[in-house]
């Protein structure tokens, strides 16, 4: 399979794992009916809820249901049309916001999540996310008054939309708060783990460092924000918890945007990516600072990058640069999802379509070393060419000779002279040009260090001159025959062999 090939498959099999997600039905809930919701004042004085008819009280929208620094009554109806689940389970209330509250059921009160107080000094901060368990003879097919006496005074975050949800549904549906839909997307983490440890590795021991690290943040701020995400499935927290949860997925979101537009700026404009990402931190800051809802402030602090990544790698890739193309394509797909999915895009889309970048890096990142390595095998074959090409020039300038004590006679011999080495029993053998051969008492080990570097030491009992090779063949076996001149053949170990091939590519 190509890399085109495999790019299409990964893409259609994200679309057609993802698509599903994004469309299926949960259990039946019924939520509170918007058009009646009333909030008055309270006081740690009431004992029970008002009547909710004074003049201090006021109908508002689900939006403006604001316990923060304060402490209300609020009382809304949820209507019903069956006293029981969709597969006849009990039914729980559900209450979910940034509150501390006492809840009460037609009337009759069913629990406390914390406890609510006029100030932080009294009130118990209750969790995000409670249920409550009434007797079911309370639940009436048709209206049910659910009544809350509510406050929030602990944390640092104001928001806009302070409390999440008063439903009604089947017991146990949120008895692991929002994981079910985290769960697809808890799948991907050991990915992450796994790409920030792989690149992070890599980046220590092997270069170039930078690209390595960045790649690693990439899997890191991914895995983080999916681990921030998912925390309000995996742990009941206290509300306060929630402004720290929130900040932590802005930032991580943004982080994961810098990071991927840095990676793509290093590989096509490296002279001015830091100066770049630089400039789009100080947007993302602006925007995590300006922008109203948390949501807002995520998809903002990653889109900005993305989008100057996405433009610039259309630019690059006009320009001749092709690959830039696929970088394109990437980033063009989380930014289509980001405003066709806004709803679900941080929650379980997002982290689906990492998934699908971090496997085109990896594809991507396998296919630049291994250029690179093509790259480097070239570049060692050049410059050991030059070194040969250097050191026979400067053995014909220098005209080199070794001295060699034979028969009782000393003979010079030039370098040059000398076909080819071997050993033969704690002696050597010096074949020559000419056909002679001259005994040396040495080893073969003592001649490869006299000898300048145009000699290769091809076997444990061969060192030939490499100026004098005509031919290098290769058996099934991993080993080797060099021909030289006059038709020597010598034996090349397998050990040796890529060595020798390197020298005389």
């Amino acid at each position: 399979m190509n890399f085109l090939s495999l790019r299409v498959f990964c893409f259609v099999y994200m679309v057609f794992s993802v698509a599903p997600l994004a469309w299926a039905q949960g259990p039946k809930l019924y939520g509170l009916d918007w058009d009646r919701i009333t909030v008055c004042p309270a006081s740690m004085a009431d004992e029970t809820p008002p009547d909710f008819m004074g003049d201090d009280c006021k109908s508002v929208t689900p939006q403006e249901i604001d316990p923060q620094n304060t402490l209300i009554w609020v009382r809304t109806f949820v209507t019903l049309d069956t006293d029981r689940g969709t597969s006849g389970e009990p039914l729980s209330l559900y209450i979910s916001g940034k509150m501390s509250s006492e809840v009460y059921l037609n009337g009759q009160f069913v629990g406390r999540n914390g406890m609510p107080g006029d100030s932080a000094a009294s009130e118990i901060a209750g969790v995000m996310d409670a249920q409550f368990y009434p007797p079911q003879d309370l639940f009436n097919v048709g209206d049910n008054e659910v009544v809350l006496r509510a406050s929030s005074h602990h944390g640092f975050i104001t928001l806009a939309w302070p409390v999440h949800g008063i439903v009604i549904g089947p017991a146990g549906v949120y008895a692991n708060g929002s994981l079910p839909q985290y769960i697809p997307a808890l799948l991907m983490l050991g990915l992450f783990v796994m790409g920030a440890l792989y690149f992070g590795t890599m980046g220590v021991i092997s270069t170039p460092r930078v690209r390595f690290c960045i790649l690693s943040s990439i899997c890191l701020f991914a895995a983080a924000q999916l681990v921030a995400e998912a925390l309000r499935g995996l742990w009941p927290y206290l509300y306060p918890v929630h402004d720290i949860r929130l900040l932590s997925i802005a930032l991580f979101s943004s982080g994961f945007g810098l990071s991927v537009a840095f990676h793509i700026f290093r590989i096509y404009a490296a002279n001015v990516a830091l100066k770049v990402v630089a400039g789009l931190a100080a947007l993302c800051t602006l925007a995590l600072i300006y922008m109203p809802g948390f949501d807002y402030k995520a998809l903002v602090g990653m889109t900005l990058p993305l989008l100057a990544a996405m433009i610039a790698s259309a630019r690059w890739g006009f320009m001749g640069r092709r690959r830039a193309f696929l970088y394109f394509a990437i980033v063009f797909v989380f930014v289509a999802a980001i405003f066709a999915f806004r709803g679900l895009f941080l929650d379980t889309l997002f982290f689906f379509l990492v998934a699908f970048f971090l496997l085109l890096i990896f594809i991507e990142q396998a296919i630049t070393l291994a250029e690179e390595a093509r790259q480097r095998r070239v570049e060692e074959a050049r410059a050991n060419q030059l070194d040969l090409a250097l050191a026979d020039a400067q053995e014909r300038g220098t005209a080199s000779e070794i001295n060699i004590k034979s028969a009782g006679k000393m003979e010079r011999i030039a370098t040059s002279e000398i076909l080819h080495c071997q050993s033969a029993d704690g002696y050597a053998e010096i074949i020559l040009v000419d056909g002679r051969t001259v005994l040396y008492a040495a080893t073969l080990n003592d001649m490869e260090s006299e000898l300048p570097v145009t000699f290769l030491r091809v076997h444990r009992s061969h060192l030939i001159n490499v100026k004098f090779v005509e031919a290098l063949s290769r058996d099934r076996s991993g080993t080797g025959t060099l021909t030289l001149a006059g038709g020597v053949q010598v034996p090349v170990s397998r050990r040796i062999m890529p060595k020798v091939r390197q020298a005389l590519a």
